[in-house]
């Protein structure tokens, strides 16, 4: 009787342990996995930012690209408790034209003339994240980050007024801040789609493909 008990402990014992091999090596996030993500990001706030500031221009025309962004993660750390913590870098791609009408004034003897200006803008993210993932399975994995780094910023105005001036101007500018939720859904082992919330690039969701190595 007793080692009847004895080899169903151990039987169970073996089974649990298989199990909580299989699903460590099944987790979607690990200490070593590699994930390469590439999302958009909407609503742009910089473009509604400057659509509001170009509210009293005639004809004035928003449009742009961006932010596009590209991320890394890799696993640096697996917790007793099964949560993991990662690092990678971030490089984001963000542009901008806002085309608008204006009026000038010259004196009294010289009517008011109409004219025409575009401005563009560029900005280009480095900078590096980490990552708390605090709920990873075998398809899912959630998590939250923060990156911090610096945007590379240019602006290019023209105008056809002959009094004004066109400003082309390139400058390390500010620092990138970023703080997100996220999720990675997988549909195979290495291929997925992830969402993150927060605020990233001035977009308060992206969302786009997930790659695991």
């Amino acid at each position: 009787m007793k080692k009847s008990i004895i080899k169903a402990v151990l039987f169970f014992s073996l089974v649990l342990t298989s199990y909580n091999n299989f699903a460590q090596d099944e987790a979607a996030f690990d200490k070593g996995t590699v994930v390469v993500t590439g999302g958009y990001g909407f609503p742009d706030l910089y473009r509604g930012t400057l659509r509001v500031a170009f509210n009293s221009y005639n004809s004035t025309t928003v449009k742009g690209f961006g932010p596009l962004i590209l991320k890394g993660d890799y696993g640096i750390v697996k917790f007793k408790w099964g949560h993991s913590v990662g690092a990678g870098m971030v490089i984001g791609f963000n542009a901008t034209t806002v085309e608008y009408n204006y009026n000038y004034y010259v004196n009294w003897f010289t009517p008011v003339q109409n004219y025409h200006a575009v401005d563009k803008y560029k900005t280009i993210t480095i900078g590096a994240r980490g990552t708390y993932h605090f709920y990873t399975k075998e398809k899912f994995d959630c998590y939250a980050s923060v990156g911090l780094g610096f945007n590379i910023n240019s602006v290019n105005q023209t105008t056809n007024d002959p009094g004004g001036v066109s400003i082309s101007a390139k400058k390390r500018s500010g620092v990138y801040e970023a703080l997100t939720v996220g999720v990675r859904y997988y549909f195979t082992k290495n291929i997925g789609v992830y969402s993150e919330l927060g605020w990233d690039m001035s977009a308060p969701i992206q969302g786009g493909i997930a790659i695991k190595f």
